[in-house]
């Protein structure tokens, strides 16, 4: 919608200016593709940095009259260079883009094409901006399905250790090495989109619809935050201390099997529950696991006993992270 009011908008513009419509547009979209305050930092940042970059290539056209390889490798670097500026942010990469459309495009006439140029980015980012004013963008659905992606990886993890613990044998270095999952991505993705659908309430005359909603995210998020933490450390602790190459493991064969219980249960608690503080049936099994996990360890004397006390400790938290979140209350 922004893009063709933009469009309708630079056609109705008078004089030269009309010989360029389709910046008014490209302003629209700089203006659009962020939550309503960051579209208009970032409509700011991206008129200036054209402004800027048609600064430097006016200067070096003066200097250095027509367009010529030295002109341009010149302008480039000088637009490069001033688009690690700090204050024009991301935007800062427009800076070498219009230093080099001014100096080609409109060596002709720069003034003019100058004036079109930052006229009408800046006319169709206003039209963003009003758009997002009047329509404002709420990414709930992004940071939900971060969220959904972490929990389905914790999920895999908590049944790859636990598989990886019901067996005979434990499994060797290098099939630890398979069975663990790299959380750090997935868990900055999910911080990212939470955190876009957060700046998006602010001035957001729509975001009171979705309280309920955005108050689940949060405590999901939480939740899943919390727990990737220690389930990393756990999986680090049982790749480390129960390997095949192991003269003394730290479970071995006694505690290895309620232990693998003690994890698909868990795994099945952050299948089914959303960071709340629901009690259901597979919560109820993860603590009976637990705790028959917890008292084996305790009548256990072997080698290993700190470190399967400490795996004890690892998944109770982990079963309060799922269970218990900071904040949590009641959904709605």
């Amino acid at each position: 919608m922004a893009t063709g009011l933009a469009w309708l908008a630079a056609q109705a513009v008078p004089g030269p200016t009309a010989d360029y419509p389709y910046y008014a547009p490209l302003g629209a979209v700089i203006a659009t593709t962020s939550t309503l305050v960051g579209s208009v930092r970032e409509s700011l940042q991206a008129v200036a940095s054209i402004a800027l970059g048609a600064a430097v290539a006016f200067g070096i056209g003066a200097l250095v009259p027509g367009p010529g390889a030295p002109s341009v490798a010149v302008v480039v670097a000088l637009g490069v260079l001033l688009a690690g500026w700090r204050r024009l942010g991301a935007m800062g990469s427009w800076v070498p883009t219009a230093a080099l459309f001014t100096l080609v495009i409109g060596g002709h006439d720069p003034r003019g094409f100058i004036g079109a140029y930052t006229g009408l980015t800046l006319l169709g980012a206003l039209i963003g901006v009003g758009v997002n004013f009047v329509f404002p963008p709420l990414p709930l659905a992004p940071a939900q399905l971060a969220a959904e992606r972490v929990r389905r990886l914790l999920v895999d993890q908590l049944r790859d250790l636990a598989e990886g613990l019901d067996r005979d044998e434990p499994p060797d270095a290098a099939e630890w090495v398979r069975r663990r999952r790299d959380l750090a991505p997935p868990l900055r993705s999910m911080h990212d989109a939470v955190a876009d659908a957060d700046a998006a309430r602010r001035w957001n005359r729509r975001s009171r619809r979705y309280d309920v909603a955005f108050r689940r995210m949060d405590r999901m998020a939480a939740a899943l935050q919390r727990a990737a933490l220690v389930v990393e450390d756990l999986t680090g602790t049982v790749a480390e201390t129960e390997r095949a190459d192991l003269e003394e493991v730290a479970l071995g064969p006694r505690l290895r099997p309620p232990a693998a219980r003690a994890l698909h249960t868990l795994a099945e608690v952050f299948a089914h529950v959303e960071g709340s503080a629901d009690h259901t049936e597979d919560v109820t099994a993860a603590h009976d696991a637990l705790d028959t996990f917890a008292a084996e360890v305790a009548r256990n004397a072997a080698p290993g006993h700190f470190v399967a006390a400490s795996v004890v400790v690892a998944l109770r938290r982990t079963l309060a992270a799922a269970t218990d979140p900071p904040g949590a209350g009641p959904a709605g």
